[in-house]
């Protein structure tokens, strides 16, 4: 888990909200381990073959399903505890943004123990070693189901379809019920393993009905566990929370407004950095864009009027500013360019059939002047002076923007 978690450690501006949820994100692989493996200690103690495990024999029952999940669980639960402190040590030192969430910290935990307890239950109840490989199948097929299903085993798996970003949290049902369910299995797996062991020892495991007993067991100690995730199958919590109305400091740059939550305000500068160059490479004042946003910030409702003319930006905890401003400035995303002009070259345009297939190329070409500020213009802009370049975009934004752009409208030679 060091290796798997070893990126985040070296993260500038790491999310408390999601070193918080590698509690349980990092069960894929250590879960499946840990649980298969307290199966395989449990096959190879209590086979029936085995000296100890032998009618009326003192130490079966309670007292050895203790001992047993004591050392299981201190081993491999406390070295998943142990492999996360560098990452929860990391985010300290880099001044976290946000804040830990301890509930979501203690459900991977007691995931891992719910696990490790599941295994240890399943080789208890039939000690044989067909059931390592079925064990381990069986936490597989959890975790393939908990990513394709989305948010519709969320509960029940312990690792979810998505973390969450700055502006989310795991929410507060979710967690309860995650514990809820991971607890009840935890209990289940201990109690069904002493119930199996207490059954050896009173002598009645090699008696007629052995198999009703076991599956009447098995049935009682799987109840709890079940109406919690039958219901929270039925009923599902939400998974992520938002704040609707997050905190936000805000400063006005080349008429655009720049906004980041109150969390990354050390990061606004850098926002800025990051986008003004396009804005100065586009010329003029953008039609499409007033007002950049972290993404964090976008959560919640968002005006009509306000979304028409907004970017995200995505405010990576590596350090990394993502944002597709140059492709929006472009037009890129306005609509079908290929059908965008009805001139065939028999029109005021004065073009040719090839025309229309230059009039496609525009946004491309303002792309590429946009996004390679260091290479001369090309496409259609082939050989023309960058002030030239800004003066046509200046000139047909509008055009560019809402799919009216035509073959006469493109720069002379």
């Amino acid at each position: 888990m060091v290796v798997m978690t070893w990126p985040m450690l070296g993260w500038p501006h790491p999310l408390w909200v999601q070193t918080s949820a590698q509690f349980h994100q990092q069960f894929t692989w250590a879960g499946l381990i840990a649980g298969t493996a307290a199966c395989w200690y449990a096959v190879q103690f209590h086979q029936v073959d085995r000296i100890w495990v032998q009618p009326r024999a003192p130490r079966l029952g309670a007292p050895v399903v203790v001992r047993h999940l004591t050392v299981l669980v201190c081993w491999w639960v406390g070295a998943y505890v142990v492999a996360l402190v560098p990452l929860v040590v990391a985010t300290l030192a880099s001044g976290g943004v946000g804040a830990p969430d301890p509930l979501v910290m203690v459900s991977g935990v007691l995931a891992m123990m719910a696990a490790v307890m599941l295994g240890y239950a399943l080789g208890t109840v039939l000690p044989a070693l067909v059931m390592v490989p079925i064990t381990a199948a069986g936490f597989y097929a959890l975790l393939v189901v908990g990513h394709a299903a989305g948010d519709s085993y969320a509960v029940v798996a312990p690792v979810l379809f998505l973390e969450p970003e700055l502006g989310q949290r795991e929410s507060p049902v979710l967690v309860v019920f995650r514990i809820a369910v991971f607890v009840a299995v935890a209990v289940a797996g201990a109690g069904l393993a002493i119930r199996c062991l207490h059954r050896v020892q009173a002598g009645l495991a090699n008696r007629t009905g052995q198999r009703w007993r076991r599956a009447a067991d098995i049935a009682m100690y799987a109840a709890v566990p079940a109406v919690l995730i039958t219901g929270s199958v039925i009923q599902r919590p939400a998974v992520f929370a938002v704040d609707e109305q997050p905190l936000a400091v805000c400063e006005v740059h080349r008429e655009i407004r720049y906004c980041v939550h109150t969390d990354q305000q050390a990061r606004l500068p850098a926002l800025i950095d990051s986008v003004d160059p396009v804005i100065a490479r586009y010329g003029t004042t953008p039609d499409v864009l007033t007002q950049v946003w972290d993404q964090s910030l976008a959560f919640g409702p968002i005006d009509v009027d306000v979304a028409r003319t907004l970017q995200i930006a995505f405010l990576k905890p590596n350090g990394a500013i993502e944002t597709d401003i140059p492709g929006a400035l472009a037009g890129i995303y306005s609509c079908a360019y290929a059908n965008a002009s009805n001139d065939n070259g028999d029109g005021d345009g004065g073009g040719t059939g090839a025309e229309p297939g230059r009039v496609a190329d525009v946004p491309g070409d303002v792309l590429r002047f946009l996004a390679e500020p260091d290479e001369p213009p090309s496409g259609v802009f082939a050989g023309m002076p960058v002030a030239d370049v800004q003066t046509w975009i200046r000139q047909h934004q509008q055009q560019l923007h809402t799919c009216t752009l035509t073959a006469r409208d493109l720069p002379q030679p």
